[in-house]
C-alpha cells in the first residue's frame, strides 16, 4: 500500500480542552493589560469563538467573557505632570 502523506493522530477531549483553556490564558492577558471597552469587545468575541470551537469538538470549556468595560482608560502620562 502507498503512502499518501497523510497523518493520523489523535487528540483527547482534554487535550483540546487544555489546548483551548491556554489559548484563552494568553489572550486574557491583553484584556488585564489593556483594559479598553474596545478589548472588552475584542475579548468577548474571541471567547466566543473558543466556545464555538469547544462546542463543534464536544468539549466543556469554562471560559466566561468579562463583563465590557464601558468607562475611559486614563493615561497615566495624561495630565498636568505630563511634560
Amino acid at each position: 500500500m502507498a503512502q499518501t502523506g497523510i497523518r493520523h493522530e489523535v487528540l483527547f477531549r482534554e487535550d483540546i480542552k487544555n489546548l483551548l483553556r491556554a489559548i484563552d490564558s494568553a489572550n486574557a492577558a491583553l484584556a488585564i493589560h489593556v483594559p479598553t471597552s474596545e478589548v472588552a469587545i475584542y475579548r468577548a468575541g474571541f471567547v466566543a469563538a473558543l466556545q464555538a470551537v469547544a462546542l463543534a469538538l464536544d468539549v466543556r470549556l469554562d471560559v466566561r467573557a468579562p463583563e465590557p468595560r464601558l468607562d475611559v482608560l486614563v493615561c497615566p502620562c495624561s495630565g498636568a505632570d505630563a511634560e
